[in-house]
């Protein structure tokens, strides 16, 4: 039967293409020592903010701990009409630490202000653009208010730096993991997202990154006006930038070291994880890369095959016996995986977890990629349609 025969074919290429990114991913060195060479990068903390007062005590506490220089890094927080205590926990933190250059702004383009957004940008966009452009030195990391900081952070990103002049570097961002499916579900795919972006940058393909840990020039950033033609869209201030860089032949490189990724807590609601994956479907159709469709759509194709199978070895035994087959080797294949990223971030690996999370994944993955088609999505008390 052709069916069948397109469902082994697809299974096939998607267990080959798993193997292709894993293959090409560094060894783990754990507990190998940072240089101890003298820190030199300046860098200027971009953080977007919007109603976060539940999460910035957690960042800004993560932020003092830097064992970082305070002389060589500045703090810009722009906030984006928060309707919470946003702007006075940012203040306080201010008022506790003198030492730390932290600037708090606006989003909202005040009366005689020259320097601001461009008017056309989305409100994160805009509020990056902002800060960018009144940022006082030469290296832009940007990050989100729901993060936590590791110690070494912007240690790493120097050692890099020092070894190194990149244009663009971006690092890698985990999802907290917790007792429910719906954390677990966020946890793992956050992974396979990081096998998709690390082992993409080991191949040269540059194609997706996260904002929530990012660094790049300022001179190229503004010089590249990464957002022309994407102003509109509510997010995708990473990939969009990353998109430009790679075309003005940056050079762009990947932090592996475990001590630079930072830590995000899942979203606690079904949906709000809806929302937020029909904002990231609708940033990634946005983009040109021809090889990050074609592995959108092995992946989906993946998840379908599955969902058909299931549903066709109620008739026909020949789709039981390959819904056995691919789901045992796609488990063991993709588990391998995401193990070895797992090792690669410091973090362990359950396997009982994603045993649960695989059996409901495809259902998952499907139906977020199917809504993003046609549905809305709100984002920050906001309503977006693209």
């Amino acid at each position: 039967m052709l069916m069948i025969v397109v469902f082994y074919l697809v299974l096939g290429m998607y267990l080959s293409w798993i193997a292709w990114l894993t293959f090409a991913l560094p060894q783990p060195t754990q507990n190998h020592p940072i240089k101890s060479s003298e820190a030199r990068t300046s860098f200027s903390v971009v953080i977007p903010m919007r109603n976060e007062s539940e999460h910035l005590p957690g960042l800004l506490k993560s932020i003092s701990e830097l064992s970082y220089p305070n002389h060589l890094f500045e703090v810009i927080v722009v906030d984006d009409d928060s309707q919470d205590n946003s702007w006075a926990t940012v203040r306080n933190f201010q008022a506790r630490h003198p030492t730390i250059k932290t600037f708090l702004l606006s989003n909202l383009l005040l009366k005689g202000e020259k320097v601001g957004p461009k008017p056309n940008l989305s409100p994160k966009k805009k509020a990056i653009h902002k800060a960018i452009s009144l940022a006082s030195y030469d290296y832009i990391i940007t990050t989100d208010a729901d993060v936590f900081l590791p110690k070494h952070w912007l240690k790493c990103y120097d050692v890099k730096l020092q070894d190194g002049k990149a244009d663009l570097i971006a690092a890698g961002v985990v999802v907290a993991p917790g007792h429910s499916l719906l954390s677990q579900y966020q946890h793992l795919d956050m992974l396979g997202l990081q096998l998709f972006g690390y082992g993409s940058f080991a191949r040269e393909q540059y194609v997706i990154c996260n904002g929530a840990n990012l660094c790049y020039k300022k001179s190229t950033y503004l010089e590249a006006n990464v957002h022309e033609g994407k102003e509109s869209i509510a997010s995708g201030d990473d990939v969009f930038t990353l998109e430009k860089f790679r075309l003005f032949n940056s050079k762009i490189e990947f932090l592996y070291d475990s001590r630079a990724v930072v830590w995000t807590q899942p979203v606690a609601s079904f949906q709000s994880l809806w929302h937020q994956r029909v904002r990231w479907a609708k940033k990634s159709a946005a983009m040109k890369s021809l090889y990050l469709k074609s592995c959108g759509l092995l992946v989906a194709f993946m998840q379908l095959s599955l969902i058909l199978g299931l549903f066709f070895a109620f008739f026909d035994t020949v789709f039981l016996t390959f819904l056995i087959n691919a789901f045992v080797l796609k488990f063991l294949v993709d588990a391998w995986s995401l193990s070895k990223i797992a090792k690669l971030q410091n973090l362990g690996f359950c396997w009982t977890d994603f045993f649960k999370v695989s059996l409901v994944y495809p259902f998952l993955t499907s139906f977020f990629a199917f809504s993003s088609l046609f549905g809305k999505f709100e984002w920050k008390g906001r309503k977006y349609t693209k």
